[in-house]
């Protein structure tokens, strides 16, 4: 058995038909250069219309495959908005996909929440389902502040359920928990920051382009972080959803980290080069070891 198992995030690709070729090679080439046991993409994946969405996903499938390397593509909030599929079908089209480790297993309408089993007993990857977007009395709640969702009281209740006496559980999902934005400051204030920066809805300059949001987190907090570290075992969050956030940080004990974008068209307006950024487009790689400790560090496209 190796020595540790080794988890690539990748998120937030954005992939319409026009951006595949690039895109696909940005993926091989991010697991070339890792060589990671599991491959999970964290949301806002492949978009396009006519199935050419569903043909992307099977591509994706056989070259994971071709190389043994285990899968899983989780929901972003947009997945299903720019597809053929909505957001039940593409999970379900995904479970059935070669070297796939997905289980649709749906909670009211989220799809997609399962654990997976890495070589070392009581050591689990934790995936769910963010959802896309707030009902309107919970952005009301919020004052309008996030359009976004949180994870369901249903969702929390089989989180604990199943993480009940592991010893160690890693959380991929989209939207970032609330905790993340508190974390960071807390972090940055104690010279604590793991690796990365807060730079959402930040202008180059240092200007905020809108009010709030810049850790973009659901409209309420439904408790998650505080009832998955109440089993205590949970060691790691990891989140996509926000394209230039990409830090990590410690949080009561737990890291909150962001993934590395993926994938940047330069001509999108919410990529790297449209908001006066560098692309640091890349994957985050994680070693997690049979007692439960763990290393992470960021991958860039433009190192390898």
């Amino acid at each position: 058995m190796k020595e540790y198992y080794r988890v690539l995030q990748l998120t937030d690709t954005h992939l319409y038909p026009a951006d595949y070729e690039n895109g696909f090679r940005a993926i091989a080439a991010l697991v070339n250069a890792s060589d990671p046991d599991l491959a999970v993409f964290t949301g806002d994946n492949f978009f396009g219309k006519d199935g050419q969405d569903a043909r992307f996903y099977r591509r994706v499938a056989d070259f994971f495959a071709e190389k043994g390397i285990k899968w899983a593509a989780l929901l972003g909030n947009h997945d299903g908005e720019c597809n053929s599929m909505n957001r039940k079908q593409i999970i379900e089209l995904v479970e059935s996909l070669p070297a796939s480790v997905v289980k649709s297993n749906p909670i009211g309408r989220r799809y997609g929440n399962f654990f997976v089993d890495t070589p070392f007993e009581g050591v689990s990857l934790a995936m769910l389902d963010s959802g896309d977007y707030a009902t309107f009395p919970e952005r009301i709640r919020s004052r309008f502040s996030s359009p976004y969702a949180a994870l369901t009281e249903e969702q929390i209740a089989f989180y604990k359920e199943n993480a009940a006496g592991k010893k160690a559980v890693f959380v991929y999902l989209h939207i970032p928990l609330n905790e993340y934005l508190k974390a960071y400051y807390l972090a940055l204030a104690n010279c604590k920051v793991v690796y990365g920066a807060l730079r959402e809805n930040i202008s180059s300059d240092g200007s905020l382009r809108r009010r709030g949001d810049v850790v973009c987190s659901p409209a309420v907090n439904t408790g998650f972080f505080e009832a998955a570290r109440s089993v205590g075992n949970l060691k790691a969050v990891f989140a996509g959803h926000d394209h230039l956030n990409d830090f990590a940080v410690e949080y009561k004990g737990v890291i909150l980290a962001f993934g590395q974008r993926s994938y940047s068209d330069p001509k999108q307006a919410y990529g790297f080069a449209k908001r006066g950024f560098t692309d640091f487009s890349g994957g985050t790689v994680t070693d997690i070891f049979a007692d439960g400790s763990f290393k992470l560090r960021q991958l860039f496209l433009k190192d390898i």
